[in-house]
């Protein structure tokens, strides 16, 4: 295929609120050879169309919007909202603090490009998103890219390799969009299936640590373990399966009586553990929350030791990269 005609036909959304900028990134995302460019300039409307609308490339620039982009790349990935929770997606910035970095690559997204930047900078990162992009990975809290280390990567969430649009595009395969629209539902199925799986887990791992360890389970709060237990009723809800929104509701009530004062029985905390592992197997028709045998042991012992080496707000993010 000409080069100059490889990405012609593939859908760009494009934005940033400075007008130069604007230009300027649009210009070279031509040069490239991109087409059919939607450029935005006002967050709302670029809401909307990351909202409804179909791309296979996202390029936004973060400056002006505070956590907007993020926040939006973020509920995307994890399926609250769009068309193609898989879509390719760069992001823009002057702000190189870390802060700003670790918001970005927690929404998931493939990357990010630090301005200034030339055409050959942008056509590099478009390049990798279609010849080499990392394969994905779920959890509770996050879909996206897999950034983990080797180590972290052992006996840990499974890859997958989501359905890329945009290398379909350069391939000259835009005949396809019925298996398209096929492959992208069908991973968000399996992504559906993990990040509930994964709620699951981490409600079983809590409530282990607190009855086997209470001196280190107390770092859990109980509010913490009643968000788990609500979001799970929210992911489990719309997914076909009565019984497991029924016990995930059970399960709330439960975890609601677990934040009065007291409330932290034994009795209670081995009951949300019960019904936390019931929705869950109700939703699966059968199948255990567990990959492999002593799969939560492992993630208890995990998350104790880290628990007893640091504060206890990184716990969610040791347990993402124990399950």
């Amino acid at each position: 295929m000409d080069q100059s005609k490889k990405f012609q036909d593939a859908k760009v959304l494009l934005f940033d609120t400075e007008p130069t900028n604007l230009r300027v990134t649009r210009a070279a995302l031509f040069e490239i050879g991109f087409r059919e460019i939607e450029s935005i300039q006002i967050f709302k409307d670029f809401s909307k169309h990351v909202s409804h609308g179909d791309y296979d490339l996202i390029v936004a620039e973060v400056h002006n919007v505070g956590g907007g982009v993020a926040d939006l790349m973020k509920k995307l990935r994890t399926g609250d909202i769009g068309v193609n929770p898989f879509v390719v997606s760069i992001t823009t910035s002057w702000n190189r603090h870390s802060d700003n970095v670790r918001q970005l690559v927690d929404a998931g997204v493939d990357d990010l490009l630090l301005r200034p930047f030339s055409t050959r900078d942008l056509a590099a990162r478009v390049h990798a998103a279609v010849t080499s992009r990392k394969g994905f990975v779920v959890t509770g809290n996050y879909v996206g890219p897999d950034r983990r280390s080797e180590r972290d990567r052992e006996n840990s969430a499974e890859l997958f390799h989501p359905p890329n649009t945009l290398k379909s595009s350069a391939d000259g395969e835009q005949g396809i969009a019925v298996s398209h629209s096929e492959a992208i539902e069908e991973a968000r199925q399996k992504m559906s299936r993990e990040r509930i799986r994964t709620l699951a887990m981490r409600i079983l791992v809590a409530i282990e640590l607190k009855l086997d360890d209470p001196e280190t389970g107390a770092s859990i709060s109980a509010e913490e373990i009643d968000g788990l237990a609500r979001e799970l009723r929210r992911r489990l809800r719309g997914r076909g399966s009565p019984d497991a929104v029924e016990l995930a509701s059970a399960l709330v009530e439960i975890t609601t009586e677990a934040l009065e004062p007291g409330g932290e029985t034994s009795q209670r905390l081995r009951l949300i553990k019960e019904l936390a592992l019931g929705a869950f197997t109700a939703y699966t028709d059968g199948d255990s929350v567990e990959r492999s045998d002593g799969e939560v042991d492992r993630t208890v012992n995990i998350l104790r030791e880290k628990l007893q080496e640091q504060s206890v707000r990184d716990w969610r993010r040791d347990l993402t990269c124990a399950t």
